[in-house]
């Protein structure tokens, strides 16, 4: 009897396991096809199997398990195809097994297959309640039947109470793991749909961000625009400067657009080996201009290894233009800026320092969202776009930051070597 009761919570367990298993084999691979179709089948199909080879009775063909409950679920979420491969499987152990129990066993995992493929479609229109009923019903019948079709065997090898005990687990089992499934598949539902709403406040926040930034210097390309038409009798000064405003505002836009496809798209079209020294150099000689508008000096000491990596120049450029950007922006007193590169570790590291207003920890962690910017002037897209480049070649981030004594940017990106 202990040997019994050991292999009767150990069929229990096999499935509460290979339900769990198949919940985050799922949740970890929600975009693989092989996982949606034929996750449970693999799970459930060794549910069946340890089920069968530990039944908790065997005696004169008789088997005694709880094999139906696998069946049963792997049926009605895995769908008929499913339900027909795990019948056909419980089946084929069956025969061998042997015995003379095993007809009986064919025709009732037949029937449990079939009343599972029609009761289907009202299955998944029921309440929790009334789905956990419907299965401890069905589960229970044929576990009568089981014990109806060994009934005199049972009462030869006096084991009453066994048929009491098979009953009472085939019945808590069935309701332990329906609930649980119900439980499970549920809780996914919701992080699904939480998920989903913060994607789209993202997607929402960001198109009106964007949508900000582009119309305004539309509006104000579209007035200079207007000014040169009807005014024929402007000094050609003043039309030059309106002219050159134009476009500074249409630049601006294209600006905006470039990074919001970026952030869409960040992924290279077209990976090559790059020297970063070489896009270090081609961002600061972008960045000088604007670096002294604000009187900072960017110096940059590269390492006398030559650090190389897998990316597309231009995308890295801009993303550490878009740094070198928020760091001129932080020192609106004049100051420094240190690029420092070095390989260590077989990974390139790009250290960018500032001495200029830093950032409290409350910034740092909502440093990147979409709508989120320090200048009131900008989307918030910048930092943002780092980050999406920056992963898109397997590198990393780190920001060290405090307030009144500067910024430390570290990406490091995997080093090509030879």
């Amino acid at each position: 009897m202990i040997n019994e009761s050991s292999n009767m919570l150990f069929n229990l367990l096999v499935i509460i396991i290979a339900m769990i298993v198949h919940q985050f084999w799922n949740e970890s691979k929600p975009e693989s096809p092989f996982v949606k179709k034929y996750g449970i089948l693999a799970t459930y199909g060794i549910a069946i199997l340890f089920c069968m080879v530990f039944s908790f009775y065997k005696d004169n063909g008789l088997n005694f398990d709880l094999r139906r409950i696998p069946l049963w679920l792997g049926t009605l979420y895995g769908g008929p195809f499913i339900g027909f491969l795990l019948a056909i499987e419980t089946i084929f152990i069956r025969i061998i097994q042997g015995g003379p129990g095993i007809l009986g066993s064919i025709i009732s995992t037949v029937s449990l297959f079939l009343i599972g493929h029609f009761v289907r479609p009202i299955y998944f229109r029921l309440k929790t309640f009334n789905k956990v009923f419907l299965a401890a019903g069905i589960n229970m019948l044929f576990s009568v039947i089981v014990l109806f079709y060994g009934s005199d065997h049972l009462i030869q090898s006096d084991t009453i109470n066994f048929s009491i005990n098979y009953l009472i687990v085939n019945l808590l089992g069935i309701i332990l793991v329906s609930l649980s499934e119900e439980a499970i598949r549920k809780n996914y539902r919701k992080r699904m749909e939480l998920f989903q709403a913060a994607r789209l406040e993202t997607v929402s926040h960001l198109a009106a961000a964007v949508n900000h930034e582009v119309k305004n210097p539309l509006t104000t390309a579209r007035g200079m625009v207007q000014l040169l038409k009807y005014d024929q009798t402007m000094p050609q000064e003043k039309r030059d400067l309106l002219f050159q405003l134009a476009l500074d505002e249409i630049d601006r836009v294209d600006r905006v657009v470039t990074d919001y496809l970026t952030f869409a798209r960040p992924y290279p079209n077209q990976m090559e080996k790059m020297d970063i020294e070489v896009s270090i150099k081609e961002a600061v000689s972008i960045m000088e201009p604007y670096a002294n508008q604000y009187n900072v000096q960017i110096s940059n000491h590269h390492s006398s290894c030559q650090c190389y990596v897998l990316g597309e120049p231009a995308k890295m450029v801009q993303a550490l233009g878009n740094i070198l950007k928020n760091s001129i922006e932080a020192i609106p007193n004049g100051g420094d800026i240190t690029i420092k590169t070095d390989l260590k570790d077989r990974e390139c590291h790009i250290r960018i320092l500032d001495n200029g207003i830093g950032m409290s920890r409350e910034v740092l962690e909502r440093l990147g969202e979409p709508y989120f910017t320090m200048t009131g002037n900008g989307t918030g897209l910048g930092m943002m776009v780092v980050y999406r480049i920056i992963e898109s070649m397997n590198g990393k981030i780190k920001i060290h930051s405090s307030p009144g004594k500067g910024t430390e940017v570290i990406l490091s990106l995997p080093a090509i070597l030879g």
